[in-house]
């Protein structure tokens, strides 16, 4: 099997596919299936890219900031550092590991596009059609590889070939040259993919449109970009929705059951099929980073972890999130946080016994009461029951003040999730990463209409989104004068917490205040609030280091 990867080790290996079987591609990909094997792994580089915890599109907002990391192989090592500058920022540096890692991964998977769409045209056996869909679908991949870039690292060089020898200078471009090469990557892929779903898992001109929308969005911001961008936004937006081809499933909570992936609202998403990597052990961890180790507790470890998985608190919810819902209305909240742990197994705290089924936590709602009457009621019922009210839902560090115990982020739970391991790549979870999905067009359009100052027919794509979300017989309808760009930025927290987007959705907006308001650490260790260098990341120094011309790094790193 024949392998792409762009690794930093040295100076040969920056952008240069390593090959790990000794098999060239000049000899395998040489016919129809060898090719199509080529753009599977495409695909799957977008695995590498989420599979265990996307730490840079997490840490650091108003939404998610680090609780308790977990240890390797019974050692906290590294993770700590790179977990506090990237939540932090203050100290974040070049040599922060979980910033290599993305820039490396991203630029592998660039290189695998390139080398499928150089060996495109000289397959034997392959019929235009397919030709032209595939590469469709992998300049697809390339152009979404580039947006990661450019938002966290701004300027990067536009590698567009394959690369068979060493290369040790690369000089990047501005951020308007990749913003227009990724349009231009996604504009040919839209006239050549699917019109609709024919292979669940494949690019359609509906994921290329929403992509489009975002991209065009995001340039909007920036100074080469402008109205016009959002004018695209928001055309894009809307035909992805009028061509009918998804649609919102009718009850929140049910687009994330485990058995229910493949749901009408789901535009892309990375596929991680338990089938397709056989002996592997590397699922991905989102069901696991976005809670608290409840396995600890009396009542709770079976040595299985099947029933609340094996959770940790890396990537911990703010205060701040909880208190975004109307939980009397808004029916996002129950579908997203989990708030009542029952015993799994017969135990005992100190000397009381606990059986199986035991209420042992209570999370009480954050915006109802909760009286000493109700408290004591539960109680009665429930003797084993801690209740844990919303002033403790906070990391118990120094400072801080909580107990580490919180309402946990429960929409992406994996019942066949297992955990094969004390290893940093032992992650869990086969379930399927949802990229783009159908409210998140509706909350793109609204930005846009928003940002050309359309301010009603932003609240008519937001009441979509809201009345979906609505408890029955409740009303979650806005009017114009509700729409601000906060309002939309707390509505997509409620939307899609968790979904590894807040990082990007800050940095377009240019909001990383609202993380230096909300995000207690953040705030803590930088009493001057945001500085205008964080809204990029450094250059890898081991990028910088083995550029024999000299690489330039980000302002201020």
């Amino acid at each position: 099997m024949l392998t792409a990867a762009m690794g930093l080790s040295s100076c040969q290996d920056f952008l240069t596919e390593e090959n790990l079987s000794g098999v060239t591609s000049e000899n395998f990909y040489t016919d129809a299936a060898g090719f199509e094997k080529l753009i599977n792994s495409c695909y799957s580089s977008m695995r590498d890219v989420y599979e265990t915890d996307p730490k840079l599109f997490c840490w650091g907002t108003d939404i998610i900031t680090r609780g308790e990391i977990e240890p390797v192989s019974g050692t906290v090592g590294d993770r700590v550092v790179r977990a506090t500058q990237l939540n932090e920022y203050r100290t974040l540096s070049s040599d922060n590991s979980a910033v290599s890692e993305l820039f490396s991964k991203l630029y592998a998977g660039i290189q695998r596009c390139n080398t499928a769409i150089n060996k495109a045209s000289g397959i034997p056996g392959l019929n235009e059609a397919t030709r032209n869909k595939r590469v469709g679908e992998v300049r697809f991949i390339r152009a979404y590889y580039y947006y990661l870039l450019a938002e966290n690292f701004g300027g990067v060089p536009i590698v567009k070939e394959e690369i068979n020898t060493p290369v040790t200078h690369f000089v990047p471009n501005s951020e308007q040259e990749v913003y227009d090469f990724m349009i231009e990557d996604l504009n040919a892929s839209v006239t050549s993919v699917d019109a609709a779903t024919v292979e669940f898992g494949r690019v359609t001109q509906g994921a290329v449109k929403h992509l489009l929308s975002l991209v065009h969005l995001t340039r909007g911001y920036k100074a080469f970009g402008g109205s016009a961008d959002f004018t695209k936004a928001a055309q894009y937006a809307e035909e992805v929705i009028a061509a009918g081809n998804y649609k919102l499933v009718p009850a929140f909570a049910d687009v994330f059951k485990s058995t229910n992936q493949q749901n009408s609202e789901i535009i892309f998403s990375i596929q991680f099929d338990p089938t397709s990597l056989k002996d592997k052990i590397i699922g991905h961890g989102q069901n696991l980073f976005f809670g608290w180790r409840i396995f600890r507790e009396p009542g709770f470890y079976d040595g299985e972890y099947q029933t609340y998985s094996r959770r940790t608190s890396d990537f911990m919810p703010t205060q701040f999130l909880y208190t975004l819902f109307n939980t009397a209305k808004d029916s996002r909240y129950d579908g997203t946080f989990l708030s009542k742990f029952y015993a799994v197994k017969d135990d005992k705290i100190g000397n009381q016994p606990v059986k199986k089924g035991d209420l042992r936590f209570y999370f009480p709602y954050p915006d109802q009461p909760f009286t000493a009457a109700d408290s004591a009621a539960l109680k009665q019922a429930n003797p084993n029951v801690e209740i844990v009210r919303f002033n403790k839902w906070k990391q118990d560090f120094d400072g801080i003040g909580g107990v580490m115990k919180f309402p946990m982020i429960n929409k992406f739970f994996d019942p066949l999730a297992n955990f094969p391991g004390n290893n940093e790549k032992a992650y869990s979870s086969t379930r399927d990463i949802y990229l783009f999905r159908l409210a998140e067009t509706y909350l793109l359009a609204a930005e846009a209409y928003f940002k050309l100052g359309q301010k009603d027919k932003a609240a008519e794509k937001l009441n979509v989104v809201r009345q979906r979300a609505a408890v029955i017989g409740q009303n979650l309808n806005i009017t114009a004068a509700n729409v601000d760009i906060d309002f939309i930025l707390d509505e997509r927290a409620r939307e899609l917490a968790g979904e590894y987007k807040r990082w990007l959705d800050l940095k377009r907006t240019h909001r990383l205040d609202r993380a230096f308001a909300h995000n207690p650490l953040t705030k803590l260790t930088n009493p001057n609030g945001v500085s205008e260098k964080y809204y990029l990341r450094p250059i890898p120094q081991s990028v910088i280091d083995r550029d024999t011309e000299g690489y330039p790094q980000n302002p201020e790193y």
